[in-house]
């Protein structure tokens, strides 16, 4: 059996620490949304008790929609990748935090990995998805390639 880690494998696996790097792009997305929102009802004068409320809720909402964008991202980032004979697998960062025995191997065959012209992107299916690998995100890449197209 290979394996080989991308870029985005965890340093650790602690869940809520890992939810909260992933979700930390979209808190301050949705916080500057906020801020400009406050800022434009301040300045239009309609600074009142309701203000508070609405903010609060805001953030609420913000940090709820934050922690489901990280979940997809989670889940969406390959971690790992594993060969075994004819078959392989792609571990996400979801199943390595989440679900570490979750390992389901899938044919080789069925892979059809397509190379793309700069050589620095493949194309696989796994499971009925298309999954690109891009070869910044691994440091073995062209052994990747390799084991793809040695079936």
């Amino acid at each position: 059996m290979n394996s080989f880690r991308s870029q985005h494998y965890p340093n650790s696996r602690k869940g809520l620490r890992i939810l909260q790097e992933y979700a930390m792009q979209y808190y301050a997305t949705f916080n500057v949304v906020i801020m400009l929102g406050v800022l434009i009802k301040v300045i239009s004068g309609g600074f009142g008790g309701g203000l508070v409320i609405v903010v609060v809720l805001a953030e609420l909402a913000a940090i709820g929609l934050g922690n489901l964008l990280a979940y997809a991202k989670l889940k969406r980032n390959i971690a790992e990748i594993f060969f075994t004979q004819e078959h392989f697998s792609l571990i996400s960062v979801y199943d390595i935090v989440y679900n570490p025995e979750s390992k389901h191997a899938f044919p080789l065959a069925y892979a059809n990995p397509t190379l793309s012209a700069d050589r620095n992107q493949i194309v696989v299916h796994f499971n009925d998805q298309v999954i690109t690998l891009h070869r910044e995100d691994w440091d073995e890449f062209d052994l990747i390639v390799n084991w793809m197209y040695a079936r």
